[in-house]
């Protein structure tokens, strides 16, 4: 990487005056043009202030998904954040008496406990939660304010499973979908539900598994009161489902929701995964990376509608030119339901009722996928990495990605990675610069080319990218990204922050018969 080094320009911040109590955040939308919810937008420097979610994560002693926060301050003056830790105690599982056979955890809400943070100026800041004085308890949610507008923050959760790292939610919202989940053998799901607000949240909770829809009625009218934090242990709800997706729907209030699963044991570990579910649907998800991943590897497409069928086709885009016309899998999802779409050639560990998509192209070439609705029945959609090879942490999942952008950012606390980028354009190319800022230093990349509907993926060690770092990339067009966190066998494929103001809608042209 070029260098280049600016002084940091320390400015006095005002001091944060903050509490736990904090408004609707849907008066003022930031991504209104684009007419639906976004899970983790940054915001602009000019604003007063911003707010984030950090919901899944655990502070007990034998924590397997211990919290940190990664806080990144991307300008050039000092500021500071509030974070406003919601811990619970729960206890072990106990049977209701509906008789549904459903279970839940008794949950014991604990005191918020409240620090302030400062933040230098292009410097990445680490807090775990476990190591703020008075958290106690067995998991924990953060709320992070701050007078900086376009902070961005991220957190990491690390066990003897693996470690996870995903953007916190910069939004609440009314619904969250989970497209993928799994209580197969040797695997726990949790979903995590923050309230923030003063008021309570009543929520229903329907799962659709194993060609099943199932609306427990202990998830049926779900309160969540004020200010709090709800687990969800979704491994005795639903038992042994090799996919299950989640769709969750406030009658009154708004939440975020946040998945956690843990893959594995202590002696055989698979991976740990965090991820903010979707708070919109879309009819067009786009996948830049982890479609070549040495493990089993599918898309699932959740269809949460109560009585329209979904009609998609998943389109395989090479990244070799020459290799011709690839047909679209077309894809039928009836009502509540979901497909998993199996693009391994090695079925070992997936769901044998996945279409499968493995000879579509030759091994080898790489590729990345869209997935688009073609009734306009919109659907959730992720990308399942699954394996079950000892020792090997590369399970997890992921939202595909369903807007673009010309301005992203994502934090790095080690530098090995890489990030796949789409030029989703049919017609024109993008140049784009990656900036590292580390330390109040700033180092800037080459101009890369990414050419008309096509897509890079470009290595960070590669490009001499330095440990705890913010990455901004900066392109003429929008794109759409992914990043990988980590080394091969234990690493972390994710989404990437886009900036609120640089966004616009996912357009991709489908593929044309040669």
């Amino acid at each position: 990487m070029k260098v280049t080094r600016w002084p940091a320009i320390l400015i006095f911040a005002l001091l944060l005056s903050a509490s736990l109590i904090i408004q609707p955040d849907d008066e003022v939308a930031s991504d209104a043009v684009l007419q639906k919810n976004q899970p983790s937008l940054i915001g602009d420097i000019k604003n007063l202030s911003s707010t984030w979610y950090c919901v899944a994560g655990s502070v007990g002693d034998a924590s397997l998904a211990n919290h940190e926060l990664l806080l990144g301050n991307p300008s050039n003056t000092e500021s500071s954040v509030l974070i406003s830790v919601v811990s619970v105690l729960a206890s072990g599982q106990q049977n209701l008496t509906d008789g549904s056979g459903d279970t839940v955890q008794d949950i014991y809400q604990l005191p918020v406990i409240q620090e302030e943070f400062p933040l230098p100026p292009r410097t990445v800041t680490s807090v775990k939660l476990a190591e703020i004085d008075g958290v106690s308890g067995d998991y924990a949610a953060a709320l992070i304010q701050s007078n900086l507008g376009n902070l961005i923050v991220e957190h990491r959760l690390t066990g003897p499973l693996g470690l996870a790292q995903s953007p916190c939610a910069s939004t609440t919202s009314p619904e969250w979908s989970f497209a993928a989940g799994t209580t197969r053998t040797e695997t726990r799901e949790m979903i995590f539900l923050f309230n923030p607000y003063p008021d309570s949240a009543v929520l229903d909770i329907t799962f659709a598994a194993d060609g099943r829809t199932r609306r427990p009625d202990s998830y049926n009218g779900l309160v969540v009161p004020p200010q709090s934090l709800l687990p969800i242990d979704v491994t005795s709800v639903v038992t042994l489902a090799e996919t299950i997706s989640t769709q969750i729907t406030a009658r009154t209030g708004r939440i975020v929701a946040e998945r956690l699963v843990m893959f594995g044991d202590e002696i055989a570990p698979n991976g740990l995964d965090v991820e903010v579910g979707s708070p919109s649907l879309n009819d067009l998800w786009v996948f830049p990376g982890g479609m070549e991943s040495a493990v089993q590897v599918s898309v699932t497409i959740f269809n949460p509608s109560e009585t329209e069928v979904a009609v998609v086709d998943v389109e395989i885009i090479p990244d070799v030119s020459d290799i011709g016309y690839i047909e679209p899998i077309s894809v039928s999802i009836p009502a509540a339901s979901s497909r998993d779409v199996n693009f391994s050639l090695d079925g070992e560990g997936g769901d044998s009722s996945a279409i499968d998509a493995s000879t579509r192209i030759a091994k080898g070439i790489p590729y990345w996928v869209v997935v688009r609705s073609t009734n306009g029945v919109l659907v959730a959609s992720e990308r399942v990495l699954l394996t079950t090879s000892a020792g090997n942490l590369s399970s997890g999942y992921n939202p595909g990605v369903d807007i673009s952008g010309q301005e992203h950012y994502f934090l790095l606390k080690e530098p090995l990675g890489r990030v796949a980028i789409v030029n989703p354009a049919s017609d024109r190319l993008t140049l784009l610069e990656i900036e590292a800022l580390s330390n109040g230093n700033i180092f800037s990349s080459q101009i890369i080319e990414v050419s008309a509907k096509s897509r890079k993926i470009i290595d960070l060690q590669q490009l001499g990218v330095p440990q705890d770092s913010i990455l901004r990339i900066v392109s003429t067009e929008p794109v759409s990204v992914e990043r990988f966190l980590g080394a091969e066998g234990s690493g972390d494929w994710g989404n990437v922050s886009p900036v609120a103001d640089s966004v616009s809608d996912l357009s991709v042209s489908p593929p044309e018969f040669d």
